[in-house]
């Protein structure tokens, strides 16, 4: 068995996580701007309009994984 490091989106709201163990990124930059249009509530990938999400905190964080384990690109 293979060990990679991926990185897992958590998403919390009022302090409480709301995001799961399936929301693992293969790449940093990916997971980021995933991270970055929760808090900011973006309407689209290239529309800089947003309405500001109160209370929601999103990041990514490094683990080790099974290499068979699911990822999102």
């Amino acid at each position: 068995m293979t060990v990679i490091m991926a990185f897992l989106l958590v998403v919390l709201v009022s302090g409480e996580v709301v995001s799961d163990d399936r929301m693992l990124f293969k790449n940093i930059y990916r997971c980021n701007e995933f991270a970055l249009a929760i808090e900011e509530g973006r309407m689209g990938p290239r529309n800089k309009r947003y309405r500001r999400n109160q209370g929601v905190t999103a990041y990514c964080i490094p683990r080790m994984i099974n290499e068979n384990t699911p990822l999102i690109e």
